[in-house]
């Protein structure tokens, strides 16, 4: 390391330039050359026009539009077949979700993710250290992972090294963050109102009088009927960032490197205080990563490949939890109490104990730190002194996390104030003393990882036929904090593809895989696949001068999964009561059991056929389209429905579920240089659709309550046909509503069977599914000319469900809550009888708000992910400084404009939570 510092500081004193120019030569047609194959993992690549299988990737230049925190958030759209979806959160911890074709499982359908080969999180590595992603969704490549397999594999390739004299890489990238969609409350006078009406509406008796109500309105007395926007108060509108990268590539005949410095920090949106002397108490995260990539050659016939990952992090927040600041901002009024009281005081209540603002700078600090050590090392040996074509490997690798606590936390005092408007007469009552700054440490987790790999290789050519085979073996364990966490997996794996005259392709694979989560005699599982493809263009008949490839393919095989929770096939056991023994009674405490195992614990299995196209046409145009279909059985489900209530201990589960899953998958692409102008277009369109088969579902009376042969997910409830406009109505219509009790301007319900009751039997499918949208599509366009660019990506998704049950914004005054002028604007009254949502209320109701039509909304949206701008500066500009060889200045906005029909929330972010956040970066990018 030390004489590739010296090596990059000796360069960069004299010209750049030519050596760069020529290294970017090089890397172009690397990067080219891995493009035009298919990677499998396990050091599996094939020709991508030979493939038969329906993987999909993207490139380091497809993926350099957006840098992130999280690298999971620049996948939106990328890759056809791959759903990501937005999570709300710090900086920190806002890693997308990510699914590959949808729900399969009734149980996790989280992908298995590999970096470099290796299971780890992707959200651990930078962005810009990513040469590609892939992402592996039919039975050939997924059934290599055997019992790990089902649910997709999603592989990460970083960047290695070029023989090249050095290249050196700097960019930087200024962030600015701002909450989208924040949410809006009434203002203190509004809510007494408010409140005022909805107890009326119960029944009850107003809670504030004329003269209060007046004192709102007026403030004339803010101290003791205030009006404090606790969302301006506690949130600033925007967040800063820095991103900035340091890498250099190069190397020669023997030694080959890849190394990368990233420095990347975020300030949060609390707004800053001025309460603590010497800390903050600011939303705030940094991470540094350190990667080094070599490969060595050593003699002719062997090579390593050593790649090292440091990570080091640290957060920063409230000694309150991020949850119970955003709890607190969902909850409490505008008028409950101000933000201090005259004396200078945090203001609070006997109800309410969670002032918001003083949660979020009077509560000390928490911070952690982590740090990740990733290190793999692999030998690639080739064995042609015993047969041409035969090679072996082999691969260790071991990672290491730990994540370490130091809180400096304490208890805000607050008072309550109130005021006697006849006699102007205050009184303050101290309801909890201002508490010390209390120190405390504790280790949050760490894991431990271990893998070993080695293979066999072996290639053979002859006349017009080829073939390349081989077989795998591979163990892993991950052990984490705690007792019965640590797991184990060993796979045995074979695979062959073979080719004839280059048009024929054939590819077998059969891998045996074992966990350690199962019964011990029943760990093991085979999992066998087929695929096949025709590359028609080939064929005589075909041959053209504009149609560069036409392929059809087809596979079918078996993967499973089986990342269960351990000891799931024991009966376990704990502390019983006490009984008294001997003549001088004596407690003895017994034995009871707590779990019944599961007998015959076995592994998922997904039976998979994929059929695909494969077109390309002009040297511009790109097509691929797939159908596929995943028979998942096995599936550990609830097995309720199978034993008698009286059995007087919760039922095990049981592998009797299964789901079918189903859809298509589109995606093309079209690039063109006119003249200076080079454009790109392209887009993606995914349709995915599961259908539950069993479930060991409970007797249900009747079809439409049945979970089985619903999509997985589906939302069940009410079907809301009105609203009640008086007690005449309510009394005069035969059907009578069992949920709660029910007064006027409630919800009115269908009575799907007809028995003149409203109860759980007459809930019915409502929308879709609140975890993954059955469509997902994406549309990207970019242009450049003379330097000056851009581009912009737009994705979106349909047959997607949200449930609307936010406090406060969507559940007014229940809970002592308050009210979002959204739903204040849109609630029944007397005076509008056609009104969006239900009465107000402050007592809890079971009628308005379970699950019902009114509350299932449609959550399809279509968001600007990314739109950049950017000048690339020519060369000849360049030139006469001699040190940079490229020059790139951008501007980027990130999640700029959503379409959708929800509008006071983020359709992928519902609840009190931290907002999502519109990005803006400005950056640029230097070449030596």
């Amino acid at each position: 390391m030390e004489k590739s510092i010296k090596l990059l500081i000796a360069y960069s004193l004299f010209p750049l330039a030519t050596f760069a120019q020529v290294a970017d030569t090089l890397q172009t047609d690397a990067v080219q050359q891995r493009e035009r194959s298919v990677e499998y993992g396990r050091g599996i690549s094939f020709d991508l026009k030979e493939s038969t299988t329906a993987t999909a990737s993207a490139s380091a230049s497809d993926l350099s539009h957006k840098k992130t925190i999280n690298p999971s958030n620049i996948l939106y759209g990328q890759i056809a077949g791959l759903q990501v979806l937005q999570n709300a959160n710090n900086a920190w911890n806002d890693g997308a979700t990510l699914y590959v074709r949808g729900l399969g499982t009734t149980s996790s359908n989280a992908p298995l993710i590999l970096v470099d080969g290796i299971e780890r999180s992707l959200d651990v590595i930078t962005v810009d250290e990513i040469e590609s992603v892939t992402v592996l969704k039919e039975a050939v490549s997924t059934a290599l992972y055997g019992i790990r397999g089902a649910n997709g594999v999603v592989l990460v390739t970083t960047k290695r090294g070029l023989e090249s004299a050095p290249v050196i890489n700097f960019s930087y990238q200024f962030n600015m963050g701002t909450p989208r969609r924040l949410p809006k409350f009434v203002d203190g006078y509004t809510y007494a109102q408010a409140l005022n009406e909805g107890l009326t509406n119960d029944g009850l008796l107003p809670r504030y009088s004329k003269d209060e109500l007046d004192a709102f309105r007026d403030q004339t007395y803010p101290g003791f009927y205030p009006n404090v926007n606790w969302v301006d108060e506690t949130i600033r509108d925007h967040s800063y960032g820095d991103n900035v990268t340091f890498s250099a590539t190069g190397g020669g005949t023997n030694v080959k490197y890849y190394t990368q410095l990233n420095f990347v920090d975020d300030r949060g949106i609390l707004r800053p205080k001025s309460d603590n002397d010497g800390y903050s108490t600011q939303f705030k995260f940094s991470k540094l990563n350190i990667r080094t990539n070599l490969d060595i050659k050593i003699g002719n016939s062997t090579k390593v490949k050593l790649n090292l990952l440091g990570s080091f992090s640290e957060h920063n927040r409230p000694g309150a939890s991020t949850g119970n600041i955003f709890a607190a901002l969902y909850q409490v009024p505008a008028g409950a109490f101000p933000i201090k009281t005259n004396r200078g005081i945090w203001g609070g209540t006997s109800v309410y104990a969670n002032n918001p603002v003083a949660q979020a700078s009077a509560t000390g600090t928490a911070r952690s730190q982590a740090r990740n050590m990733m290190a793999d090392i692999q030998f690639d040996q080739r064995l042609d002194f015993l047969t041409k074509g035969l090679s072996a490997g082999a691969r260790v690798a071991i990672d290491n996390y730990g994540s370490y606590w130091d809180n400096n936390t304490k208890n805000f005092g607050y008072e309550s104030a109130t005021i006697n408007l006849a006699t102007k007469e205050e009184t303050y009552n101290t309801l909890r003393n201002e508490g010390t700054l209390a120190f405390s440490s504790s280790t949050g987790g760490y894991t431990n990882f271990f893998e070993v790999d080695a293979w066999l290789n072996y290639d053979k050519q002859w006349k017009k036929h080829a073939l390349n085979t081989t077989l795998n073996y591979s163990m892993s364990k991950l052990s984490n904090k705690g007792m019965n966490t640590s797991r184990a997996f060993m796979d045995v794996v074979g695979m062959a593809h073979y080719t004839y005259n280059k048009r024929y392709a054939l590819d077998a694979s059969l891998s045996a895989s074992a966990s350690s989560v199962l019964d011990p005699d029943k760990r093991w599982g085979i999992f066998p696949a087929v695929g096949a493809a025709w590359l028609i263009s080939e064929e005589s008949f075909l041959k053209t001068d504009w149609i560069d490839m036409l392929k059809l393919r087809a596979s079918y095989g078996i993967s499973g999964r089986a990342d269960y929770a351990v000891n799931l096939y024991k009966d376990l056991y704990n502390t019983g009561g006490s009984y008294l023994f001997k003549d001088t009674p004596t407690a003895l405490y017994g034995l009871t059991e707590t779990q019944l195992g599961v007998k015959n614990l076995t592994y998922e299995k997904s039976h998979k056929f994929n059929a695909g196209i494969d077109f390309q046409a002009l040297g511009k145009l790109s097509l691929t389209l797939d159908g596929f279909y995943d028979h998942r059985t096995d599936i550990l489900v609830a097995s309720n429905g199978k034993y008698s209530t009286i059995l007087g201990i919760n039922p095990p589960t049981s592998n009797d579920g299964i789901v079918d899953n189903y859809g298509v998958e589109v995606a093309a692409r079209w690039n063109e240089t006119i003249g200076q102008v080079n454009y790109q277009l392209g887009a993606q369109f995914s349709y995915v659709r599961s259908k539950v088969k069993e479930m060991n579902e409970v007797y249900r009376p009747e079809d439409y309550l049945k979970r089985t042969g619903q999509p997985v997910g589906q939302i069940f409830g009410y079907e809301v046909i009105g609203i009640y406009q008086n007690q005449a109505e309510i009394d005069n219509r035969p059907v009578k509503q069992y949920l709660s009790d029910v007064r006027p301007g409630d919800l009115m319900y269908k009575d799907q069977n007809g028995d003149n009751r409203i109860d759980e039997y007459d809930m019915v499918p409502l929308g879709y599914n609140t975890l993954c949208p059955e469509i997902y599509y994406s549309f990207d366009l970019g242009a450049e000319y003379k330097g000056f660019g851009f581009y912009a990506m737009f994705q979106g998704a349909g047959n997607y469900s949200r449930i609307l049950n936010t406090q406060s914004l969507f559940i007014p005054l229940i809970g002592n809550s308050t009210v979002s002028e959204h739903y204040y604007n849109n609630r029944w009254t007397p005076e509008t009888p056609n009104a969006r949502y239900p009465r107000l209320t402050s007592a809890s109701s079971d009628n308005n708000f379970t699950n019902n039509s009114v509350w299932v909304a449609d959550a399809s949206f279509l968001k600007l992910r990314t739109l950049e701008l950017y000048y690339q500066v020519p060369t000849k500009t360049l030139k006469p400084l001699k040190v940079v060889s490229k020059a790139k200045v951008f501007a980027r906005a990130h999640d700029l404009i959503t379409w959708d029909n929800i509008k006071v929330a983020d359709p992928e972010s519902i609840g009190a939570t931290h907002p999502t956040m519109t990005q803006y970066a400005f950056g640029i990018n230097l070449s030596f």
